[in-house]
């Protein structure tokens, strides 16, 4: 035995270890590649354009909870600089896509919960604030409202109380730190968020509202979820759609941007939100700052 060539037999005789072990490197190669294709969820903002069919006004990083001070991530509470250079990009961008005179009112919702979109709400209405523009931030979310925990303040009373007559809307709005800034929670849960969101006090509340307000910023309810985003959609200037990053598939998200268009709302555009630029930097980069880039790099 002594001489022989130990190998493996394949089609055409012995088949060398070394070769076999470049094979088996070049399918799992391709069976990642295969895996990579079938996972649908939207990942860069290259995605939101080509599947979307809508502008990208901008990604948002994660925010870890030790860098939170203060509990949910806001402007004001010492959030990492890139945080805080990414709201203020988007503010530019909502401020360019919402150019009609006077109050400018702006939906934020999403396709599912957990993509960030109250997050989203009141780090825009501070950044707005901070530009000393007169912002008030509506939780229209009557089902699992969240904007009072993020500022602080009771539920109640609030947009739901408001509109049924129990209560003024001076006495529900409250004023946080920043002069510029008010926020209007949700009020008492109703059996009816769709019916009261849907009505014409609603929409006169949201009329007289704009005439003290240089913006209104309205976090609704997610698209897929219940019908409320939906219903009041058309009823404001335009609608930020917001992404989780690596979370939405990409058929859903579509799903959810059709039914705001039968509803005749005018979606200025979508954020990609929560987004690791650590663990993908070659996805982003080009759309960071070049100094922030670097920061990550010497992060990592």
């Amino acid at each position: 035995m002594a001489g022989w060539h130990i190998g493996v037999i394949g089609g055409s005789g012995l088949y060398d270890p070394g070769e076999l072990e470049e094979d088996v490197q070049q399918i799992a190669v391709g069976i990642a590649f295969g895996m990579e294709y079938l996972d649908s969820r939207i990942k860069t903002p290259d995605d939101i354009k080509a599947h979307l069919g809508v502008p990208f006004l901008g990604l948002i990083p994660i925010v870890r909870p030790k860098d939170a001070k203060g509990g949910a991530p806001l402007l004001d509470r010492g959030v990492p600089a890139s945080f805080s250079e990414a709201m203020r990009a988007i503010r530019t961008s909502v401020v360019f896509s919402s150019a009609a005179e006077g109050s400018r009112t702006v939906m934020i919702t999403s396709t599912a919960p957990s993509e960030g979109k109250t997050m989203v709400s009141t780090n825009l209405a501070e950044a707005l604030a901070q530009a000393e523009q007169r912002t008030l931030v509506i939780d229209g979310d009557m089902r699992r409202p969240r904007v009072h925990e993020v500022f602080g303040f009771a539920q109640e009373p609030g947009l739901s109380n408001v509109l049924i007559g129990a209560v003024t809307a001076q006495s529900a709005i409250r004023k946080t730190d920043n002069p510029f800034l008010s926020v209007l929670p949700a009020g008492h849960l109703p059996p009816n968020p769709a019916e009261l969101l849907g009505s014409q006090k609603y929409r006169k509340l949201l009329e007289e509202l704009g005439r003290e307000y240089d913006w209104i910023i309205l976090d609704a309810p997610p698209v897929m979820a219940v019908t409320d985003a939906a219903v009041i959609s058309n009823g404001v200037g335009g609608v930020l759609f917001v992404v989780g990053a690596e979370m939405t598939p990409r058929r859903q998200a579509q799903v959810a941007i059709e039914q705001l268009a039968a509803a005749r709302a005018k979606v200025i555009g979508a954020v990609l939100n929560r987004v690791n630029v650590h663990r993908h930097a070659y996805y982003y980069a080009q759309y960071y700052r070049k100094d922030y880039t670097q920061a990550y790099a010497r992060s990592r």
